[in-house]
């Protein structure tokens, strides 16, 4: 967010300064919009990674994934669509999130 913040034309702030904006009005009404349309793609795309990197932190569950669908295929011989149903259910949710920040972006 500092980047975002720094990021806001210096000229835009004084010329609020010099219409006697008051600095509370002048941050939510000037600084923190173009602060947060500066930040949302990278923020968005933060999420996605964070969304994509969770499975690869809890390895234990990896194990568990594995182990369920070792008994879905013992049951049922089904072997690919347990763990196709399961990148489905990832894309799906990246794509909702992308979607949502590029609404937001105004795109």
């Amino acid at each position: 967010m500092r980047g975002a913040f720094s990021g806001v034309a210096k000229g835009q702030l004084e010329a609020a300064k010099s219409f006697g904006m008051p600095r509370f009005t002048m941050f939510r009404r000037i600084w923190l919009p173009q602060a947060v349309r500066n930040v949302l793609p990278t923020l968005g795309g933060e999420t996605i990674l964070q969304l994509k990197a969770t499975p690869l932190v809890a390895t234990i569950t990896v194990v568990e994934i594995y182990a369920v669908s070792s008994r879905v295929r013992a049951d049922t011989f089904v072997v690919y669509e347990p763990l196709l149903l399961l990148a489905l259910v990832y894309m799906a949710i990246a794509g909702l999130i992308a979607l949502a920040f590029r609404r937001f972006e105004g795109g």
